[in-house]
């Protein structure tokens, strides 16, 4: 069907009459609230098999139930389990792209994304502060989206709350802080593991949120981390943390640090600077590098990994890299010395 047939308010208040449907189905009803980046989300799980792959990563972010209205409600359930069908776009198959939007149900109001694994489906109705997370069969969610649950929607939540899903790491104290930005395999999230071991505390290693409007604020989304198991080499002290690592594959372990370090984490705090960890074979070091080389490293990679990301990003990021200096951080040796040199920086600032 061409995308200029396709109506967004109709396809998502077809999928929002499901809800009641879901809600008759479901054995059980829970609403959970998380204050993400100053903005309170209200989550429905109908039915429990979406919990444990949503709430864990949430959990450092948690809260009691609000006395208003939260910024956003998202509504939660599993096809398979309830005996629902899975609801079906009024698109072809040449609407679905690569990062994930569905194309002809992405407008100035609403959001629509589709991820094959699982058959996930994400809605966002800016307008009325409502969404939806519907998958076909939760059991074939990847594991690494429990590490990073409903990543587009928080993206597109924040989005319209003035700030910017950011793929990248970030540790800091309540002082101020650094990101960490680069490709996967850069080094991120080595980097911010490492900081549990010092004073530095830890807000991400892989995706947060900034503000972007006046001062940089960082705003820490999920309570996991990822590596290899040889990085227990640089870092001996991450296999006490109880990871979940994947049988199936030689893929990366995965840290709930909220239960395991829940004094290490931090929600926020003042961006001071952005750091891009490069490998290297001499000693750990910093030095100033342009605005732009962070910005190369930050905005292609962060659009590309978001659904129905625009020039924002770009807008945001370039931002950023102009309000606060940047470095290279040499990823030498000892590894043991990184968080120190992080340390002295921020104190030089």
């Amino acid at each position: 069907m061409p995308d200029q047939a396709v109506d967004a308010t109709r396809f998502f208040r077809q999928v929002s009459d499901q809800i009641a449907l879901a809600e008759r189905a479901a054995n059980t009803v829970t609403t959970r609230w998380f204050d993400i980046a100053g903005c309170t989300l209200k989550i429905r799980f109908l039915g429990s098999t979406l919990t444990p792959v949503i709430a864990p990563a949430l959990s450092h972010l948690e809260h009691a139930p609000a006395s208003r209205d939260a910024d956003l409600t998202l509504h939660c359930w599993d096809c398979s389990s309830l005996g629902l069908a899975f609801p079906l776009a009024p698109v072809d198959k040449a609407a679905f792209t690569p990062r994930g939007e569905i194309r002809g149900l992405n407008d100035a109001r609403h959001h629509a994304a589709f991820e094959p694994s699982g058959s996930q489906l994400s809605l966002m109705d800016v307008t009325d502060g409502q969404a939806i997370y519907c998958v076909g069969n939760a059991a074939q969610i990847p594991r690494f989206n429990a590490a990073e649950p409903v990543r587009g929607l928080l993206s597109w939540f924040m989005r319209a709350h003035g700030r910017q899903l950011l793929h990248a790491g970030a540790v800091g104290t309540p002082q101020g802080g650094v990101l960490l930005i680069g490709r996967s395999g850069a080094g991120k999230s080595n980097t911010a593991l490492g900081c549990l071991a010092s004073g530095l505390r830890y807000a991400s290693d892989d995706f947060c949120a900034v503000s972007t409007t006046g001062s940089p604020t960082v705003y820490s989304l999920y309570s996991t981390g990822k590596t290899h198991k040889s990085d227990w080499s640089w870092h001996p002290f991450l296999q006490d943390l109880a990871p979940d690592p994947d049988h199936a594959r030689n893929d990366k372990l995965i840290y709930y640090l909220h239960a395991a370090v829940p004094d290490k984490l931090i929600r926020a705090f003042p961006l001071k600077a952005i750091l891009l960890p490069r490998r290297g074979s001499g000693a750990c070091s910093v030095r100033p590098v342009a605005p732009a080389a962070a910005l190369r490293a930050s905005a292609p990679d962060t659009a590309h990994l978001l659904p129905d990301a625009g020039v924002e990003v770009l807008t945001g990021i370039a931002g950023l890299v102009r309000a606060v200096p940047c470095y290279e951080l040499l990823l030498g040796s000892p590894p043991q010395d990184i968080p120190g040199l992080i340390a002295t920086l921020l104190d030089s600032l």
